[in-house]
């Protein structure tokens, strides 16, 4: 009888185990995500683990390697590596727990719909972290400010108000904080303009910091753009940065 028993619950073990390596990703950051609360781990503590295992089996020659274009290897590096005012990195940045958005300001409801699109794929392309819109600002790591610039400054004064003065949008990124602004008076009517603004620096407040004049579709182009969709480009870059 003990024998039975033993093989029945290491079959279920191994279901349980194929079923997980099985599964789609955001369903295995579910299941990670409620074995952290369930034991009371620290945050991400086990997604991150699991990132780690998953990029070591990649190493060396395995079929599993991700290959990408050269279009791609230097459209990376430059969106990556590369900041606004001609910085140059020695490494990426990125976020390495989850990321609580907290939104305050004047905040219309086609704009609040437009986040939560932005949301849901982001998380569709990243694998190890979880970005999400929470409703308490103890709760947030990461503030959103839709108005002016004034306002802006005055809700953080930790962002300097002159360098607000020729943007339409704007994003830090600091250790465990990020902060995005949408300028919602220097935009007046424009909700495309805004809408695309918001997109592109909430994605790059998750590390992909610089602008480029190469691709009017990429939602990092440096001109006039209304882009409200992330390119083919833009999700691989996204991935990479993130899921390798």
């Amino acid at each position: 009888m003990k024998n039975n028993t033993s093989s029945v619950l290491l079959s279920l073990v191994f279901l349980g185990v194929m079923a997980f390596i099985m599964s789609p990703t955001s369903t295995k950051n579910r299941v990670l995500k409620s074995i952290e609360t369930l034991f009371n781990m620290d945050n991400g503590s086990l997604q991150r683990a699991y990132s780690e295992i998953k990029g070591n089996s990649n190493d060396g020659t395995s079929s599993d390697k991700t290959y990408h274009s050269t279009e791609a290897t230097e459209y990376f590096k430059e969106i990556c590596l590369e900041g606004e005012s001609g910085e140059v990195y020695s490494s990426t940045l990125k976020w390495d727990r989850d990321v609580k958005i907290f939104v305050h300001g004047y905040c219309p409801q086609y704009m609040m719909t437009e986040l939560n699109d932005i949301v849901s794929d982001l998380n569709e392309l990243i694998d190890p972290i979880n970005i999400k819109i929470v409703s308490n600002k103890s709760e947030a790591n990461h503030y959103l400010f839709l108005g002016s610039a004034k306002g802006f400054d005055q809700a953080y004064p930790i962002i300097k108000e002159r360098n607000l003065v020729h943007a339409s949008g704007y994003f830090e990124m600091h250790k465990t904080k990020g902060y995005c602004f949408v300028d919602m008076i220097k935009t007046g009517n424009d909700t495309q303009a805004q809408k695309s603004i918001l997109r592109e620096e909430i994605t790059q407040s998750l590390g992909l910091c610089n602008d480029s004049w190469k691709y009017p579709n990429s939602i990092f182009y440096q001109g006039s753009s209304t882009n409200t969709e992330f390119s083919d480009l833009d999700k691989e870059i996204i991935q990479m940065l993130y899921n390798e």
